[in-house]
């Protein structure tokens, strides 16, 4: 990447044991089938079989609401508070979509930060042009804050290309002048579309999700203009990151985006902005969707106990707000 990186410093010394056999798994159920597969169809239906396998917390409540062409799902647990909201963009590379999985997911997140979910389930390429999910993002903020929710309460996340999402979605907040959301989560974070960094190649064979043949079929599904690697848009490291509110980024050194997460955070800290990076020691790509492993866990109580600092930096709501699934 020959970018200057901040030192590799990890959160765990050694993975679970868990966390070993959870990439094992991944790498036979997942990466070992999507590497001999050649059409986004058949990567989605091995997708789907993993998603089956999803459990969704006790208690959750989801409901669907589709508004003038835009689809978001809202997701309520015991802990939710009605005014605090996690504004959530799913990852998949732009092509997958896995609702239980990252659903599960989010319902966890939201029971650690007492917040309601809205993930938004925006179109997905080849079927449709990239330009939409960057649209959809945008717009599914604007109508949080149209149902009257306190921009300072609302934290926007995402994992991988959701991250690519969340951190678009910061700038184009900021270059409309809206009013800025409280933070941002970036899990595992796919920035720069120029997949130049060193753990790339360095972690081909160590990531357990990831290979080159799923990344070309993705930047072959989802490729627009000339320029798209670059251009601030669709790759936002390459963006002016200043000016925005507190990041997260968190990501496992077997990643192949372990450099694109590591240079993120450090050029959102040189342009000035509040945040954190979370390297975790033996993890794969958004290891937080399994929920039994006891790092994904940890991660996540971590990511609540963020979003609910966000919170608490503007006036917010008291806990007599505190509403359970309908």
């Amino acid at each position: 990447m020959h970018r200057e990186l901040p030192p590799l410093e990890t959160v765990n010394q050694v993975p679970s044991w868990q966390a070993r056999v959870y990439n094992r798994i991944l790498k036979i159920g997942f990466k070992r089938p999507i590497q001999k597969r050649s059409q986004i169809a058949e990567v989605r239906k091995v997708a789907a079989t993993m998603d089956r396998l999803a459990v969704m917390p006790e208690g959750t409540h989801c409901q669907g609401y589709l508004i003038d062409g835009l689809s978001c799902h809202w997701y309520r647990v015991p802990e939710s508070c009605s005014g605090k909201v996690i504004l959530y963009l799913h990852g998949g590379g732009f092509v997958i979509k896995t609702p239980q999985t990252h659903g599960a997911m989010l319902a966890r997140l939201c029971a650690h930060a007492g917040a309601t979910g809205v993930m938004v389930d925006y179109p997905l390429a080849p079927e449709h042009r990239v330009e939409r999910a960057y649209d959809d993002a945008l717009t599914a903020y604007e109508r949080v804050l149209g149902s009257g929710v306190n921009p300072q309460q609302v934290v926007i996340a995402g994992d991988s290309a959701g991250g690519n999402l969340t951190l678009s979605t910061l700038i184009a907040i900021r270059d409309k002048g809206l009013s800025a959301p409280a933070g941002a989560i970036l899990l595992s974070p796919c920035t720069d579309l120029t997949l130049s960094g060193d753990s790339v190649l360095g972690n081909l064979d160590r990531d357990p999700m990831l290979s080159a043949s799923f990344l070309a079929l993705v930047r072959d599904s989802v490729e627009g203009s000339a320029g798209m690697e670059t251009n601030p848009r669709y790759s936002p490291y390459h963006a002016d990151l200043s000016g925005l509110p507190p990041v997260l980024v968190v990501v496992g050194t077997e990643e192949l985006l372990l450099d694109d997460a590591r240079a993120v955070a450090a050029k959102l800290k040189q342009s000035g902005n509040r945040g954190e990076l979370r390297v975790w020691q033996g993890m794969p790509h958004v290891f937080q969707l399994m929920h039994r492993v006891p790092e994904a866990a940890r991660c996540l109580g971590e990511c609540g106990e963020f979003i609910r600092q966000c919170f608490a930096r503007s006036p917010g709501l008291t806990d007599a707000s505190r509403t359970t699934a309908e």
